[in-house]
């Protein structure tokens, strides 16, 4: 791995599952990061908490002044106009002194039409000047033990009824732990060779959410089990947070296929050749996790 070479660092979502363990391996490097979202964090050694609203543009100058790097992430339900919020925040950047944008996208984005919000916002950062990495992680461990934004939460479900509840069927997904993924993030932000790539961080191991009700079982002592359903929860969950019905219906039909289609369960090697370490597998993460399904 090469030397650091940026100093002070933007990252938008702080609080996210990312976005939060990207921080801290951040500021171990000695840098400065700038957390910006809607209520900033609270202030700590190296960390400048900034109010960010992607709908404002009055608040881009602030947070993106004197950065070096800017790690992107929309939130969970991305809309069209946030591609148009990407372009206005990336205008001019290369001339402000940014050197380098992380983009945190979703799986097979890469092959989605141009009008797809999320490829639409790739477009925006792949057009902007500045050199670019894009991350398409596979789903997340942690959706199973920490909070969902737009749903019921995987852990309430699990902790409360003994389920996972949720369409997928027989569908295989290689979950990836958001530590691998803030840590390809980290390298990509602040080290060379990464520019202008790609990278699809996923798990060792393809599985379908039976198995994986199976590893939280065995950490949690009790008989955890998987329940079908098809999309309709889904879209629901979406409208209900606000999604237009045109985004949920298409969200709810997307998510839907990735997890019973078992396009999610593929292997590379992105993780390792980027850190220079393996994934975190489903049990490891599982352990580490356990207290989330407690009583």
């Amino acid at each position: 791995m090469g030397d650091s070479v940026t100093s002070t660092i933007l990252v938008t979502g702080p609080t996210g599952k990312v976005g939060r363990r990207l921080i801290p391996l951040l500021t171990r490097r000695g840098l400065t990061v700038r957390a910006a979202c809607r209520s900033p964090v609270m202030a700590r050694a190296a960390i400048e908490p900034i109010g960010f609203d992607w709908t404002d543009e009055s608040t881009y100058a602030a947070a993106r002044k004197g950065v070096d790097a800017i790690y992107l992430n929309v939130g969970p339900i991305p809309q069209p106009s946030h591609a148009d919020y990407i372009r206005a925040l990336l205008d001019s950047a290369t001339g402000a002194g940014v050197k380098r944008v992380v983009l945190q996208s979703s799986y097979g984005v890469g092959q989605a039409p141009p009008e797809n919000p999320l490829r639409r916002i790739e477009l925006a950062v792949e057009s902007s000047g500045v050199a670019y990495t894009i991350l398409r992680p596979v789903a997340f461990m942690q959706n199973f033990s920490e909070g969902l934004r737009w749903r019921e939460s995987f852990a309430d479900g699990i902790r409360e009824r003994d389920e996972i509840v949720g369409p997928g069927g027989k569908g295989t997904v290689s979950y990836v732990s958001t530590e691998d993924i803030a840590a390809v993030a980290a390298i990509a932000l602040t080290e060379d060779g990464h520019g202008d790539k790609a990278y699809a961080p996923v798990g060792p191991e393809p599985l379908t959410l039976t198995a994986v009700a199976e590893h939280i079982s065995w950490v949690a002592g009790r008989r955890i089990t998987y329940v079908e359903t098809d999309r309709t929860p889904i879209r629901d969950a979406l409208l209900a947070a606000g999604a237009p019905p045109e985004t949920a219906e298409h969200n709810s039909q997307v998510y839907t296929r990735a997890f019973s289609s078992s396009m999610f369960g593929v292997l590379n090697d992105d993780i390792l050749d980027v850190t220079g370490r393996p994934p975190v597998s489903f049990a490891e993460f599982a352990v580490g996790a356990a207290a989330a399904w407690r009583r």
